[in-house]
Order: C-alpha cells, then sequence, then structure tokens
C-alpha cells in the first residue's frame, strides 16, 4: 500500500485491516481527489506535508461521507488561494526566462 494511502488511512482513523473492496473504494477516493484538485490547482505535491496533501486528505473525508459538494463550499477560499500562487508561479516563471 502507497505511502498516501497509509497517510490517508491514519487522517480517516482507519485502523482496521481493510479488505480489498474497501482498499480499492479508498484507493479511488484518493485518485478522484488528486484528479479534482490537480485539475483545479495544477501540478501538486500530495507526498510531502504541503497544502495541497491537507486539501487531498480533507477531500477524502468529505467523499468517504459523500459531502464532496459541501467540501467544494467549505475549501473554495483555500483551491483559489492556491490557483492564485500556481498563476503566479507560472508567470513569475515566464518572466525569469524573457
Amino acid at each position: 500500500m502507497s505511502d498516501l494511502l497509509e497517510d490517508v488511512r491514519n487522517f480517516l482513523d482507519i485502523t482496521w485491516d481493510m479488505d480489498i473492496r474497501e482498499r480499492k473504494k479508498l484507493s479511488g477516493i484518493v485518485e478522484r481527489g488528486k484528479k479534482y484538485l490537480e485539475g483545479k490547482i495544477g501540478q501538486c505535491d500530495f507526498e510531502s506535508e504541503t497544502q495541497e496533501k491537507d486539501l487531498l486528505l480533507n477531500y477524502c473525508m468529505y467523499a468517504r461521507a459523500g459531502q464532496v459538494d459541501e467540501f467544494i463550499k467549505n475549501y473554495k477560499s483555500e483551491i483559489i488561494s492556491l490557483q492564485m500562487r500556481s498563476f503566479q508561479r507560472k508567470a513569475g516563471g515566464c518572466d525569469a526566462k524573457t
């Protein structure tokens, strides 16, 4: 099991041995969360202790409860902040090359 999936299990307080169905479901939630956040923010670092990883962990908590709409509403400002930071990094990178 990947380190990220273990981090998600720890965050969600899943202390029991998951069967194959539970692992598949949780892995799907993690992958959908990664795709969602990368679609909104751009390239993300989910392996280090970053704001993106924190958002992913919370996405997984909300998704597991069937409340992704609430996640979007509650974390909208953080997502926008990361979008702006990503845009600034890209703009700064372009300026540095010219």
